[in-house]
């Protein structure tokens, strides 16, 4: 008697069951989410990265998902060795310009990249061929406001009404006096626990009436945000940078700083003033993502911005694999040679024994490496 045949024996294995019998390497579909969900909790930067499409014969699937670190660590599975120290590169980019992008990794040179695809060629053994959507989620940017003056009450109300994470830095700042800021802390001292402490995007606003000016903006400066302004008048702030390069403040560090900030509107009220100053934040912040330039003030270096590499490839300590071109991580890797002085790095064992070959180097028959 025939068995009936099994309805599921040549159904494909779900993306959990898959992640499953990849070891820790990967996450199940489920996994992914629930660490995505807690690092938004903690307001922590990280890509998701999907597999949207995968011919045979790459190791993921469409569907297969992935989270990687703002320090390049990747959970999940989106392809193998050859894959993705590429999809790190390109998801450290993607937190560094805020820019969601699609990714194609295929052995075929002559490949047809759609508008706005980034394709990056692949020679491993491997043949398979994959397209990875990558997408940045980052924690919203953080307006530091310090004072208690009515245009600092005004510029939390309409940071926070235009999606700033908005800390309001007083010694009298309160959650009822500033009901609309997402913390209020007494100084600029950075702690642990701080929202200070967390890598942000950071802008900075010292609207302090006099009260505390130049501690206000010493201490901005040890935060190197991308926008720091002085609400003063132009006789107050020049005598403020004055005392400042008094105490020992490099002048330098001062030139970035934004005498009467804001768009000018014909501001009169308080809340016209800050209306001005969140307008300019936010022109500054939207044309330096739409023309690429950099901003007037330094980036922060405790913000998304040092996360930000050059190319896909520059600051994540990746090397080029001398066979294939794929990237590879020289840290992570476990094929690699020394030569005549030199050492590479490959992304997998075929392409140290081929540049071996080339090289003229014989390897012992059992190499670990």
């Amino acid at each position: 008697m025939t068995a009936s045949p099994d309805p599921g024996a040549n159904r494909p294995p779900s993306p959990a069951r898959r992640s499953r019998e990849r070891g820790d390497t990967a996450l199940a579909f489920d996994t992914v989410w629930s660490r995505a969900v807690e690092l938004s909790a903690e307001g922590l930067p990280y890509a998701l990265a999907t597999v949207v499409r995968a011919s045979r014969p790459a190791s993921c699937r469409a569907g297969d998902r992935a989270i990687v670190h703002a320090n390049g660590r990747l959970e999940g599975w989106v392809g193998g060795s050859c894959a993705q120290p590429t999809i790190v590169a390109e998801a450290l980019a993607s937190l560094g310009d805020g820019e969601p992008r699609l990714v194609a990794v295929t052995p075929h040179h002559d490949f047809p990249a759609r508008d706005g695809m980034a394709v990056h060629a692949m020679t491993c053994v491997s043949g398979g061929e994959i397209e990875v959507f990558v997408e940045p989620v980052l924690p919203p940017p953080q307006l530091v406001v310090c004072g208690a003056s009515p245009v600092a009450v005004a510029l939390v109300a309409i940071g926070a009404a235009t999606g700033f994470e908005v800390v309001a830095v007083d010694p009298d700042a309160t959650p009822d006096r500033f009901p609309a800021a997402t913390h209020t802390i007494p100084s600029l001292q950075i702690t642990e626990g701080s929202p200070l402490s967390l890598p942000r995007e950071r802008h900075v606003v010292a609207a302090t009436h006099g009260q505390w000016d130049d501690a206000a903006i010493e201490g901005a400066l040890r935060l190197a945000p991308r926008y720091l302004g002085l609400v003063a008048s132009r006789t107050r702030y020049e005598a403020t940078i004055v005392d400042l390069i008094a105490a020992g403040i490099d002048r330098v560090q001062l030139q970035d700083v934004r005498s009467r900030p804001g768009i000018d509107l014909g501001a009169r009220t308080p809340s016209e003033v800050a209306l001005g100053i969140v307008a300019e934040i936010v022109a500054f912040r939207r044309t330096k993502k739409t023309t690429g330039g950099e901003p007037a003030s330094p980036p922060s270096t405790v913000g998304i911005d040092t996360l930000k590499p050059s190319t896909p490839s520059a600051n994540v300590g990746l090397v080029e694999d001398p066979i294939c071109g794929m990237l590879v991580d020289p840290h992570l890797t476990a094929h690699w040679l020394e030569h005549d002085g030199t050492t590479w790095h490959y992304c997998n064992a075929r392409c140290r024994r081929i540049h071996a070959r080339q090289l003229g180097v014989d390897l012992p028959a059992h190499a670990p490496r």
